[in-house]
């Protein structure tokens, strides 16, 4: 059970029944539970090379999404690479349109088990599921491969960042599933209820 609190500075949560360790900033919520997902999934750290950095962007990532940031430049389907941004930015500002549309897909694939939350739909009337979701896997992927090519040409780019997108691409779909495993077996999202329960509550006065 967590009990979330927001401060100006970052959002904080205490453990509940019992916990003695006081108020902790949530980022240590999720390094724990995402290590667990990992080591309990089909892929897990380092399985495929170093990829601690991942984890801690991965970390970065969700508590930005717990705290319900949205960005203006996510886009949805495959709009990013259709329409892409224009040539006449700068490099890094390139390189950030890219990321965001990846990190987006990489959380609404992995937690919502969708390819983004824009669209009213999870699949477009008339289009299959599967194809729909092999096409929101590409693009998501191909968002961090452009994003790390970007960020390679730019001198502001932090230390590391590069590296990280490139695995992001190039492994896009083992990290939706450590997300997924995140999401299924440490958070409890996407669970059914059975016929048990569901009648358990219908005679509830």
């Amino acid at each position: 059970m967590l009990a979330v609190r927001r401060r100006p500075a970052e959002t904080r949560y205490r453990g509940l029944f019992p916990d003695w360790t006081g108020v902790r900033p949530v980022r240590w919520f999720f390094a724990e539970e995402l290590l667990e997902a990992r080591r309990g999934s089909a892929f897990p750290t380092n399985a495929a090379g170093p990829d601690e950095d991942v984890n801690i962007y991965l970390i970065h990532l969700l508590a930005g999404f717990l705290e319900g940031r949205t960005d203006p430049r996510v886009q949805p389907g495959a709009w990013p690479l259709l329409l892409p941004p224009d040539p006449a930015w700068p490099g890094r500002a390139q390189a950030e349109h890219y990321r965001v549309n990846g990190d987006h897909r990489l959380l609404m694939l992995g937690l919502m088990d969708r390819g983004d939350g824009l669209r009213r739909r999870r699949e477009p009337w008339g289009v299959d599921p599967a194809r729909v979701r092999e096409r929101d896997l590409a693009a998501g992927a191909t968002c961090y491969r452009l994003a790390a090519n970007l960020a390679a040409g730019c001198r502001t780019t932090p230390p590391g960042l590069q590296d990280v997108l490139r695995r992001l691409g190039d492994g896009f779909e083992d990290y939706v599933h450590v997300l997924t495993a995140l999401a299924t077996r440490r958070l409890g999202l996407g669970a059914r209820l059975s016929d048990g329960d569901l009648a358990r509550l219908l005679l509830v006065p």
